[in-house]
């Protein structure tokens, strides 16, 4: 295997936190080679494979506390929130455990013929996680991938390889070898041999449309599955009945969640001229209770963006939505006394469709808010975008707000919440933000393929 290294720094502080291996494609080809070796065994004994997955989210709970540093560490997130990620894993790891589903099932005989359909594991998978959440993401793929009974290479992020390899190394304390492996590198090359790599039948992305676009395109080549789970910029639609307070709270909490690093965080509020000025004060209100620092330290409650380049492309449309005339209700506070890529929780006031803050996925500490009097010609806007992740509606009144859930284009609607997934409910995005569905029984299906055994009856 290659023996070279690059370095990990802590966002934060920009220190030196480790290295992880540069793997390349002959790397992907040995961790094919060897998952190839022990697939029959591993997908033929169900219940071996469900009691292992509950030794594995006993052992990560367990380690979470450990596991989270490193997250923490490497990400830029606050502790919680990095402990966090492993305790969503582990409940992963126990609800597909847990989860029935039929490996063989019976259609009504007919005309002399009886017919089985069998689900059967796609095969190997390779995974393509992205910085944000470098657990919870990897685990959503892993734990359906090996109920299944697939075997698994898993790509992290470049900059955030830490954490994905120290879980690799637990779950392989409790795998037979060859199940799972990490190939990690501070480049596409692992991405692009995986897409490329004839053993591996499947690839689970998430992260950008660009690369999932080019990811699905190498794939096609080899005739690989694909689930896409890609960009979002979810609005948040507050109506005229909405309580100010409450919604205030649940959109920053939200927005400004992992520093706006999150997929299917609130990007963008679309806010009824009546309530603007009372719902920008109370916004502001919120996001100035917000502490930068560094994520390990208790007192932390929002660590700095994940990259210089990160940063700056936010502080970019900020800077251009202020130059066309939009304003900032936040966002001038001091930061702290650190050389990382901090940058304050930024509100952005009398913002407009067709800004690049508010159209474009922008990924970071900064909310721009929308003044409308046409609810519908608002939404019209929204579901007119390639995007179509998730969206949330605020209000007092529940059959208004679902009615006004059911005209949004995306794969999940929040009502007075968001940025809220559940265990056994699907979640995916429509148009370009995504192909298929993780969590729940659809995260199950993505990792299998049917076959039809079609018997003719013997004559007599």
């Amino acid at each position: 295997m290659n023996n070279d290294v690059y370095d990990v720094v802590d966002p934060a502080t920009l220190d030196l936190i480790g290295q992880a291996p540069q793997h390349d494609q002959a790397d992907v080809a040995q961790a094919a080679q060897a998952a190839s070796k022990v697939a029959r065994s591993w997908s033929s004994d169900r219940d071996a494979r469900r009691a292992l997955l509950r030794e594995i989210a006993r052992r990560v709970r367990a380690e979470s506390a450990r596991l989270g540093r490193i997250l923490s560490l490497e990400q830029g997130k606050i502790l919680s929130e990095a402990t966090g990620e492993f305790l969503v894993g582990a409940d992963l790891f126990d609800y597909y455990a847990d989860l029935d589903w039929d490996e063989v099932s019976n259609l009504p005989e007919r005309a002399g013929r009886s017919l089985e359909v069998h689900n059967l594991p796609v095969g190997l998978v390779g995974t393509i996680t992205p910085w944000n959440f470098p657990i919870s993401l990897l685990c959503v793929k892993l734990a359906p991938a090996l109920a299944a009974g697939c075997t698994v290479v898993a790509k992290p992020s470049a900059t955030t390889p830490l954490s994905t390899i120290a879980l690799v190394e637990l779950m392989n304390e409790i795998l037979p070898s060859g199940v799972l492996c990490a190939r990690t590198s501070h480049n596409r090359a692992v991405n692009v041999a995986l897409a490329s790599e004839a053993l591996v039948r499947k690839i689970s992305f998430t992260g950008s449309i660009e690369v999932g676009t080019s990811l699905a395109a190498s794939a096609l080549e080899s005739v690989k599955r694909v689930t896409l789970e890609l960009g979002g910029n979810d609005p948040a639609f507050v109506l005229d009945d909405a309580d100010v307070e409450s919604t205030a709270e649940g959109i920053v909490r939200s927005a400004f969640r992992n520093s706006g690093q999150v997929c299917m965080a609130v990007k963008q509020v679309y806010v009824p001229c009546s309530l603007k000025s009372e719902f920008v004060e109370a916004v502001v209100a919120q996001a100035k209770q917000l502490t930068l620092g560094h994520g390990i330290d208790p007192a932390t409650t929002m660590g700095p963006v994940h990259s210089s380049k990160q940063r700056d492309f936010v502080r970019g449309l900020v800077s251009d939505a202020v130059d066309s005339g939009a304003r900032l209700a936040s966002g001038e506070d001091s930061l702290p006394d650190l050389p990382g890529y901090f940058m304050p929780p930024t509100v952005v006031v009398d913002a407009q469709p067709g800004m690049g803050l508010v159209d474009d996925e922008q990924f970071g500490p900064a909310l721009p808010i929308v003044e409308y009097d046409d609810l519908d010609a608002a939404i019209d806007h929204v579901n007119a975008s390639e995007f179509g992740l998730g969206a949330s509606v605020w209000s007092s009144d529940a059959r208004r707000a679902h009615e006004t859930a059911l005209t949004i284009d995306a794969g999940t609607v929040w009502i007075n919440q968001h940025t809220v997934v559940e265990l056994d409910a699907p979640f995916g995005g429509q148009k370009a933000s995504g192909v298929g569905r993780e969590r729940g029984p659809w995260g199950l299906d993505e990792y299998l393929e049917t076959r039809t055994i079609n018997s003719r009856l013997p004559l007599t």
